[in-house]
């Protein structure tokens, strides 16, 4: 899933949550009395940001089909008249709306079967819906939908909301109802954004840091209460938070510096200690990554010993300290899981048939007192306190839409029959919160214009689940996971592809589950280095239809099936005398390009110049990168070679099946996930999305070509225009 917010303002915030801030103003609003407070409402305000001498145009948030387009109703010329029409009740409110359903994945199982979502994004007070958005039509991430109209006589507002289904909202969250079973690891078919680890009580905590190698330590503490434990990977850092049951956070660590860029160097050290120690059996770095990036195994390489130690300190009740991570006792989760101790709530409200969040979880907030009732001085103060607007705003909340025309008297008639202190109240006008019989038909007339429900054929039950817009964008910005249209929107079905004789859907769709895995294993999940990611790749594997080195130019050789390129799933191509001619590049000394005797690629035995030539989607080429490659998977022993054989004459690693690094689709990306970690591309990446950061990763990827080719910069930049917020 790539998202956006409704607003793209120019400037970029330097932090995620102030670039949401400024691309999601919330206004207040008093449509219902109460309505933010008393009153369930399914949405937020918002305010389109300045743009120039105008504001931003209303953007659709992700790729969608349109169901539902409303024009809005003609303002009236003069005031009068917009005094006695319905909508213009308080000061005029635009009804244009546009409603637009969103399938798109999240993730994918082990077996490989993507996790598909399916949720509706509602964007209403329109004041003008753009001619090119009509119902029934696919529509893209970014497209303009219209402008923000007025709401109550206030110029460019928005009302959004989020919403979809009960089957939906488990595959989105992973659950329907209740809080996170801390007694098992949660789900790993999503995973994304902060890791968290359950502490239980009686955890073991350390003031040093034990051994690499070491389960425990010394002269430790049990911890007093149980701790949730989260790593966020913030660019090149990692901040460790420590959270009670309730949410609250304990007092901040100072961030780990450079940690995510330097997860490669990390995991190697964990290695080289069992190495040194003369471990009987010593773990794969591959999985080593995998248990510092996610706290758990999600990928092939098993973790053996399953019990390396994964040491981070952490804040306690107490001070800091040292915990084991990988302890069998501690779980494991991530923000996929929405855990209810980083403030997600499921709160269903279906049985009464009104609109008031007669729940005990909200009323329990509201109520000050604990007298059962919710005053509005109770309720403005309590939503005073950021705390408790934090626990609203990550509600997720079921109660049926306010938008179905036929139900809006019995939904409200209760605003005529209570008072603030209990039911049967004279009229309360006078204090903003309830309405009198007299003056509840035009309340009545002007929420009916505002609805759509009818009308709008989504499909949905008239009760669903409702997000706050915001949040659901942030927590589902972290997941990056690509669907089939996103990654064809990167690499558009162009005539590169026919012209060489290729099906462009089947060569994206036979890496596109592992480019979707490699990309979160290895941290290249930000649109921005996501985009320096498929530029290079646009290059090296020319936009995924090679992942082996061809001997002839790449065009000719896919138009004729050279041998070159052909499968090996029946073993690594060797030059014979039949094939000698067609595979001089691998081979012949003159060539530009030949490996054969290259020592500085570690080439030194007969034949390794084609066995061990450019495979992946990064070209792993050389004797030396495989062997790297090898031992980073754990299919390759260090110890049973020399490190400088192809200096020292002494035999070099024993490879048999180099072939697997092409021939297998996950191992084909993963090579370039490995080089970029090895190398530190990260840093490179984040310098922008300009040419002149493309060159600084490419000097890395390929440093002989010199200057680069300029599709690397091309296709970095054009893959940033689509996974970008920049319109």
């Amino acid at each position: 899933m790539i998202i956006s917010p409704p607003f793209l303002p120019r400037a970029n915030a330097q932090t995620e949550d102030a670039y949401l801030d400024a691309a999601m103003p919330e206004h207040a609003h008093g449509r219902y009395p109460l309505s933010h407070k008393l009153a369930w409402h399914g949405g937020l305000h918002l305010t389109a940001p300045a743009r120039g001498n105008g504001r931003e145009p209303v953007r659709c948030i992700a790729d969608g089909t349109v169901v539902h387009v409303q024009a809005a109703t003609a303002r009236p010329a003069d005031a009068a008249a917009v005094d006695a029409h319905a909508l213009g009740y308080n000061g005029w409110t635009d009804n244009g709306c546009v409603v637009i359903r969103h399938d798109t994945e999240i993730g994918a199982t082990a077996q490989g079967a993507g996790v598909q979502v399916r949720f509706y994004s509602i964007y209403m007070h329109l004041g003008e819906i753009r001619n090119t958005v009509s119902a029934g039509q696919a529509i893209l991430r970014k497209a303009e939908l219209g402008t923000a109209g007025s709401f109550e006589g206030t110029a460019n507002s928005l009302h959004f909301e989020i919403i979809c289904d009960d089957d939906n909202l488990e595959r989105l969250i992973g659950r329907r109802s209740g809080q996170l079973n801390t007694g098992a690891n949660g789900r790993t078919s999503s995973i994304f954004g902060e890791m968290f680890f359950h502490i239980p009580a009686g955890t073991q905590v350390y003031a040093a840091r034990p051994g690499y190698t070491a389960a425990a330590g010394t002269a430790g503490a049990a911890l007093a209460e149980e701790l949730f434990v989260g790593i966020a990977y913030t660019r090149g850092d990692a901040v460790v938070t420590s959270y009670r049951a309730d949410g609250t956070t304990l007092a901040a660590i100072p961030a780990e510096t450079d940690a995510a860029y330097g997860l490669y160097r990390e995991s190697g050290r964990v290695v080289q200690a069992y190495r040194t120690a003369r471990a009987p059996v010593v773990p794969s770095q591959s999985a080593v990554y995998e248990l510092l990036r996610y706290g758990r195994i999600v990928g092939p390489d098993a973790l053996t010993p399953a019990t390396v130690p994964h040491w981070r300190q952490i804040a306690t009740p107490t001070g800091r300290g040292w915990v084991n991570l990988n302890a069998t006792n501690v779980h494991k989760f991530s923000d996929a899981d929405a855990p209810h101790w980083a403030g997600w709530d499921i709160v269903e409200d279906t049985v009464g048939g009104d609109s008031r969040c007669d729940v005990a979880t909200l009323r329990t907030l509201l109520d000050t007192n604990g007298d059962g009732i919710t005053t509005e001085a109770e309720a403005q103060a309590r939503l005073a306190d950021p705390a408790v607007r934090a626990k609203l705003k990550r509600m997720i909340c079921k109660f049926p839409t306010e938008w179905h025309r036929g139900n809006v008297a019995s939904r409200w008639q209760w605003l005529t029959r209570e008072g603030p202190n209990g039911p049967a109240q004279a009229n309360s006008l006078s204090s903003g919160t309830y309405l009198n019989a007299t003056s509840f038909p035009a309340f009545q007339r002007y929420a009916e214009a505002l609805c759509f429900w009818e009308a709008a054929n989504t499909g949905l039950p008239e009760a669903h689940w409702h997000f706050n817009p915001k949040e659901f964008i942030r927590l589902f910005r972290r997941c990056g996971w690509l669907s089939q249209p996103e990654l064809a929107k990167i690499y558009p079905n162009r005539a590169m592809y026919t012209d060489v004789g290729q099906d462009p859907d089947a060569v994206k769709e036979r890496y596109r589950l592992s480019i979707n895995r490699v990309l979160r294993k290895y941290l290249l999940n930000t649109p921005l280095r996501m985009s320096h990611f498929f530029g290079q790749a646009a290059q090296e594997s020319y936009f995924f239809m090679v992942v082996r080195e061809a001997a002839i130019g790449i065009a000719a050789a896919l138009n004729g099936n050279h041998i070159s390129i052909q499968s090996e799933a029946n073993g690594y191509l060797q030059i014979t005398p039949a094939n000698q001619q067609q595979l001089r590049y691998f081979a012949v000394r003159g060539q530009g390009g030949y490996y054969e005797g290259r020592t500085g690629l570690g080439n030194t035995d007969a034949g390794d110049g084609i066995k061990y030539r450019g495979r992946g989607m990064k070209q792993l080429t050389g004797r030396y990168n495989y062997s790297e490659y090898w031992v980073f998977r754990g299919w390759l022993d260090r110890s049973t070679f020399h490190a400088q054989w192809f200096n020292n004459g002494t035999p070099g690693p024993v490879i048999n099946n180099p072939q697997i690094a092409a021939e297998d689709p996950y191992n084909a990306v993963d090579t370039a996930g490995f080089y970029c970690a090895k190398t530190n591309i990260h840093r490179a990446a984040d310098g922008g999305a300009t040419a002149q950061a493309s060159n600084a990763v490419s000097a890395l990827v390929n440093p002989g070509e010199r200057p680069p080719a300029a599709r690397r910069s091309n296709e970095t930049l054009s893959s940033y225009r689509v996974l970008g917020d920049d319109a």
